[in-house]
Parts: structure tokens; C-alpha cells; sequence
């Protein structure tokens, strides 16, 4: 996937513009799709597609934009595009029924969540896994061409790519170049989990000017922490992500003596962010939304809260 994926910049950095051919082949993480001409009614089971398909101008046949077994659903961003698109369930619990229904010729699957009902997508329509969920801020970015491709809108896709390139260059001259690093974290709840270097989020934050003190963990780009293991990391800048409709852990361990030894506690250098956009999304359209908020808050600049 990766020799596909750098052509494909290569073809943009270039500046080349040739004419969309088809047939065209795609690997991905479950195989190799072939496609004769461009998919016009795609399913789509994870938001960062969805986002992608809305940026390239295309409604899906269907979305798992549902709430079953405990999905929140779309961020707000998304909601306000959605007329007319149809529900096949959520992330977690897409029906089968209801993709069958949508008739499509393409589904987009996560190849972490989807990866033991890939082959009963495959009954259906041609089915394409990527690393989404677990996907850093490059292989997010380089779905956009590959899907652009698929599409049929392969210019369209180059174009937004390098727009994204040219927005995190010029959100990058806000970056302190002295501001110490950072960890970054969803906090719901009951738990505390860090996104890592390699995570869509810890990725993004390093392209943007600020190092990110967490790395992989067995192989993991995201898991979880105590919080006498965020006191072990004591982090001097420490990001959070929260849902306002909840209590995250990170209230109750505030209260907590061991919380206020923290160096970001005691910098004033801890900002929250909402985690349907910062870490659920992780598309075009949130991504301009997010380099925005990294701006206005002052946390490129690593300016007091």
C-alpha cells in the first residue's frame, strides 16, 4: 500500500495532472480492489470516510452514523450534512441489512473495528479496509487520494491534499519552537487513554509544532494510564479531550494531591478540546476545525491558559 501511496504524492508534488484512468487497482489491509469504473453508491463505516466522501462533494449511500451499542454518533460538524443520507447502524454494530439495502458498489471499512466482518461486507460489495481508528495523521491524509481515486475524483482529492499540506505549514509558524512536550489524551468517564505519536491526533500535534512524549506500547497507538502513571510522565503540557454531556476521570483525580505535582498542573498548561471533533473525526473538514481551535487556544504557542 505504501509504494501506491508514495506515487500518489508523487504525482502531486510533481504537479503532474494526468486524466483519471480506469480500470485502477487499489491495495489496502485486506487485499487488492479492482475497480472498472468509479463508485458511485459507497457505504461508509467510519466517520474519517465520511468526512473524506462530504469534502470530495459526495453524499454516501449509507453511513454508520447510528448510536447502537453505545456509539455517540457523528460530531456536530458532520450533522448539518447529513440530509438524505441513510444510517446502517453505528461503527460498532453496522447491519447488514441495511448496508444490503443501500445497494452499494464500494464499502469503506476500518481494518481494526471491521476486521472480522470484512468478509461478510464482501458479500455484498466490494470492500476496502483502512486504518482509520488506529490510523495516524499521513495514513488519514493519504486515504484521501486513494478514495479520491476510487471515486473518480482524483484531482479533487490531490487538491485538498495539498491544501491540507499548506494549512498545517502556516499553523506551524504559530509553534513555539522552545514550548517542552506534550502528552495527549481522551478522557471519558472511567479512563484515561493517551494517543501516542503514531495515533491520528499525536501525530497531528507533532506535525504542528509540538512534540509528543508518548509512544507506541506493544504495539499500540492508544491505551490507557493511571493516574500514577500520567504523575510518572508529568507531562509539562497535557492535552485533553472530553464530551461536555460527561464527568471525565481527569475531575475526580484533580482532587487528588498526587495531581497537582503534575508539571502542566503547576505551568497553568492544561487545556481541554471535545473529543467528537479532536479524536473521532480525523477527516478534511476536521481537520481545518481543529488546526483552528490548535491556534486560537494559545497551545502551539504553549501560551498560559
Amino acid at each position: 500500500m505504501q509504494r501506491i501511496v508514495t506515487a500518489l504524492s508523487g504525482l502531486l508534488l510533481g504537479g503532474l495532472t494526468l486524466a483519471q484512468t480506469f480500470p485502477i487497482s487499489i491495495k489496502h489491509e485486506a487485499g487488492t480492489l479492482e475497480l472498472a469504473a468509479p463508485a458511485r453508491r459507497v457505504v461508509v463505516l467510519e466517520y474519517s470516510f465520511l468526512d473524506t466522501l462530504l469534502a470530495l462533494g459526495v453524499k454516501p449511500a449509507g453511513a454508520a452514523i447510528g448510536t447502537q451499542g453505545g456509539d455517540r454518533g457523528p460530531a456536530p460538524y458532520l450533522k448539518p450534512l447529513l440530509g438524505g443520507v441513510n444510517s446502517i447502524g453505528s461503527r460498532a454494530q453496522p447491519s447488514m441489512e441495511a448496508i444490503l439495502a443501500a445497494k452499494p458498489d464500494l464499502i469503506l471499512a476500518d481494518a481494526f473495528v471491521h476486521k472480522d466482518l470484512i468478509p461478510q461486507f464482501q458479500k455484498i460489495a466490494p470492500t476496502v479496509a483502512f486504518h482509520s481508528r488506529r490510523g495516524s495523521y499521513d495514513d488519514l491524509m493519504q486515504q484521501v487520494l486513494l478514495i479520491g481515486r476510487m471515486l473518480g475524483k482524483e484531482k479533487l482529492a490531490r487538491t485538498l491534499f495539498a491544501d491540507q499540506a499548506s494549512l498545517l505549514a502556516k499553523a506551524r509558524s504559530f509553534a513555539n519552537p522552545r514550548a517542552p512536550g506534550l502528552v495527549a489524551a481522551v478522557a471519558t468517564p472511567t479512563s484515561l487513554t493517551l494517543h501516542s505519536s503514531e495515533s491520528f491526533i499525536g501525530s497531528l500535534l507533532e506535525r504542528l509544532g509540538r512534540k509528543n512524549l508518548v509512544r507506541p506500547q506493544n504495539g499500540q497507538s492508544q491505551f490507557e494510564v493511571s493516574l500514577e502513571g500520567l504523575v510518572a510522565l508529568n507531562p509539562p503540557t497535557l492535552v485533553l479531550f472530553t464530551a461536555k454531556d460527561e464527568n471525565p476521570i481527569t475531575r475526580e483525580w484533580a482532587k487528588n494531591p498526587l495531581w497537582q505535582n503534575i508539571e502542566a498542573v503547576r505551568r497553568g498548561r492544561v487545556w481541554e478540546f471535545d473529543r467528537d471533533l479532536w479524536t473521532r473525526s480525523r477527516g478534511p473538514l476536521a481537520l481545518k476545525l481543529i488546526v483552528a481551535e490548535c491556534i486560537d487556544s494559545g497551545l502551539l504557542g504553549d501560551l498560559s491558559r
